[in-house]
């Protein structure tokens, strides 16, 4: 594949390190700026500089963009140009992205004819196969996991890249978590000790799951590779090693070439994000907090068509009812011809009466895996 790379996020570098070592494929154009600029010009990784972001996307001899922008609505803004220039758009979600950014991501998706993929810690996860989302852990056979990563900088960004990388890494057990409760430990001076989150499902889930922890502590030196700690039934230790830097060439490939795996992708994205607004939701409230999901099952989209179609009717009731007033008094019409009409403005509100029945067979998918 042909590759360009526009953007500011410095952790874009690993990437431009693999394209630059690899011979499959091609990096053809970069337009940085920021930190990413400053950290290739450190590391001495030769590119091809484009003037604009538009110039490189637009680039005939490219087919596939990495998007590594910060600044949430430029990042937006030039995922959709490039998914309207039939480009593959990979995405290295901005530090400060919300649920809402990987919904207009989802959106941009549905619209496009190629592919799009939010680049996800879990890539890192070296167990993780190339078409697989999730590591598919069995949840009657885990009672626990747990991850603990550095902090290295008390930068507030750097701490909420931490949550995310933790949290996306616990999410690729393939358990939905629905609770959270997270916890921080200051020193004296207010500087964070700890920050421990626990991921739970409700007590009354029809579906029991493993609990889940992740510990973030400051340190001033990096460690090598971080673990995910896999305890099962049989209290037997499985560790899964996350690569600092992840290899992930080959998985955007694989990625790229089915729409189907891109979107498990993104509702993996909506996941994680929606699993760290509910962290800082927790460490304001100083308790646990349920995540809610918007999935978009069945059982929702039934209901949200449902309120449609109600709106809908009402409407023609109450218009239906005044034309029909006005026809019956001014126009001389047989009574056959008047119960018809009765009947008719009538049936709208009987059928869909009627397809409230329906509700109990609308049921989450997710509910029946």
């Amino acid at each position: 594949m042909r590759f360009a790379i526009i953007g500011n996020n410095a952790t874009a570098i690993d990437v431009l390190r693999e394209l630059a070592g690899s011979t499959e494929h091609t990096l053809v154009r970069c337009a940085l700026s920021g930190n990413l600029a400053a950290s290739v010009s450190r590391a001495g990784v030769p590119v091809r500089l484009a003037a604009t972001a538009e110039d490189a996307l637009l680039a005939g001899d490219t087919d596939t963009v990495i998007v590594a922008t910060d600044d949430l609505d430029e990042s937006l803004r030039i995922v959709r140009a490039a998914a309207q220039a039939d480009r593959h758009v990979v995405v290295i979600p901005p530090a400060l992205c919300s649920p809402a950014y990987s919904f207009e991501l989802h959106l941009i998706l549905d619209e496009s004819q190629c592919s799009i993929m939010p680049l996800l810690p879990r890539a890192a996860i070296t167990e993780l196969p190339c078409s697989a989302v999730d590591l598919g852990l069995d949840a009657h056979a885990t009672r626990q996991l747990s991850i603990e990563l550095p902090l290295l900088t008390a930068d507030p960004a750097e701490l909420r890249a931490s949550v995310i990388r933790g949290l996306d890494c616990l999410s690729a057990s393939g358990f939905r978590f629905t609770e959270v409760t997270a916890l921080d430990s200051n020193a004296s001076d207010g500087s964070l000790l700890s920050r421990l989150i626990t991921l739970s499902a409700a007590t009354m889930a029809e579906k029991p799951l493993p609990p889940a922890t992740l510990t973030i502590r400051p340190t001033a030196v990096a460690e090598n590779c971080s673990v995910l700690q896999i305890l099962q039934n049989n209290a037997t230790l499985r560790p899964v090693p996350i690569a600092d830097a992840a290899t992930v060439l080959d998985r955007i490939v694989t990625i790229c070439q089915s729409r189907e795996l891109c979107g498990k992708w993104m509702e993996a994205f909506s996941v994680t994000l929606e699993l760290a607004e509910a962290v800082s939701k927790s460490i304001r409230r100083r308790r646990t907090v349920d995540v809610h999901f918007d999935s978009g099952s069945e059982k929702g989209v039934f209901k949200s068509q449902m309120t449609a179609m109600g709106c809908c009717v009402l409407t023609f009731m109450m218009l239906g009812m005044v034309v029909y007033l006005i026809v019956a008094q001014l126009v001389p019409l047989p009574d056959t011809v008047l119960h018809i009409l009765r009947i008719l403005w009538i049936t709208p509100l009987v059928l869909f009466l009627i397809a409230q029945v329906l509700l109990p067979l609308a049921r989450d998918r997710a509910n029946r895996e």
